[in-house]
């Protein structure tokens, strides 16, 4: 290579590290500065907690601050956004969970798209459970689904986000069991819980951890669980396809990139997320929550069960021929 090449080649190299830094970075030298994880969800739900338990454990392992940053609203797509368009550098991650992926199946309008984010790694498969108002007779989903059958359109379900896991599963529910229920939207389910206390609602799908947290405070009765085996706090209490509800997904989260993140970047923080998860802490607090470990060993196996899902979704989405705004 003459003289001149070489200084063509050397500028080259000099101006694409000027107009993109982190090319030019190593995956030693990651992170210099905090890392945030940005949650489209408010304080104190479920995957937002356990986001949080992670951020400690990442910290410890990459030896600077990761935090959590709550941008809720417009199912998910407001924090989906931000990432979206955040800088590729590893210093933005996204809160993933099965609500980006459906919402273009749901919305007429979504502002990215789910190739616009690189899956880092799998933080668990949430458990939902169905919660009934302790006004109605009822002690099992079977005798709910007889009893609203029966009596069509004049029990309500509450709900939190439009398009979210809970909502669509009511309404698959409903679509899967032929009963016609009035749905009532909240902002979050605080106010949902006191009115399936006091019997405004009658149905209200929730966290397991929530649903647990009702039937305790002798708010609500557990009347079916959307695991594949009875949860060991509830033994008793049936799953969904033991009460005859069957093709219903269970809702998952995760943590992925802006993609263009560099590669290097990606490997150390899948490294990280892996040890974080592997701690005690992480393992306890998915048993605590009735949730699942997704055992995937790297991120292009947590892609695929990503794709797998949306299409597990999806067919179970079209039929309801939901359109939000």
């Amino acid at each position: 290579m003459n003289l001149i090449n070489r200084r063509h080649l050397s500028l080259a190299l000099a101006a694409a590290a000027w107009a993109n830094p982190t090319w030019a970075q190593s995956a030693s030298d990651f992170p210099t500065k905090p890392i945030k994880i940005v949650s489209g969800f408010g304080p104190g739900v479920g995957i937002e907690v356990s986001t949080r338990i992670l951020a400690e454990l990442l910290t410890k392992e990459l030896g600077q601050t990761v935090l959590v940053e709550n941008k809720p609203g417009a199912a998910t797509m407001i924090a989906a956004n931000q990432v979206a368009q955040a800088p590729k550098d590893g210093y933005s991650l996204l809160l993933l969970n099965i609500q980006q992926y459906n919402n273009p199946l749901l919305f007429r309008s979504v502002s990215y798209k789910s190739t616009d984010f690189i899956p880092i790694a799998a933080g668990g498969s949430l458990s939902l459970v169905m919660a009934t108002s302790k006004t109605l007779p009822v002690k099992t989903a079977r005798e709910f689904i007889d009893l609203a059958r029966a009596n069509p359109g004049k029990f309500n379900y509450g709900y939190w986000g439009a398009g979210g896991s809970p909502h669509l599963l009511v309404t698959r529910i409903q679509a899967v069991t032929g009963i016609k229920m009035e749905g009532i939207a909240y902002k979050d389910p605080a106010q949902a819980t006191t009115d399936l206390a006091s019997g405004r609602i009658h149905l209200f799908v929730t966290s397991a951890t929530h649903g647990l947290s009702l039937q305790q405070a002798g708010q609500a009765n557990i009347v079916a669980v959307g695991t594949a085996r009875r949860l060991a706090k509830l033994p008793e209490v049936p799953t969904f396809a033991e009460s005859g509800i069957e093709g219903l997904p269970s809702p998952w989260w995760g943590y992925g990139a802006p993609a263009g993140t560099p590669p290097e970047v990606i490997a150390k923080l899948e490294r990280a997320f892996r040890a974080a998860m592997a701690t005690p802490r992480y393992k306890q607090m998915l048993a605590d929550t009735a949730s699942e470990v997704l055992p995937f060993e790297t991120p292009a196996q947590f892609k695929e069960f990503i794709d797998a899902q949306t299409e597990l979704w999806a067919a179970a989405i079209r039929p309801l021929k939901l359109t939000l705004e």
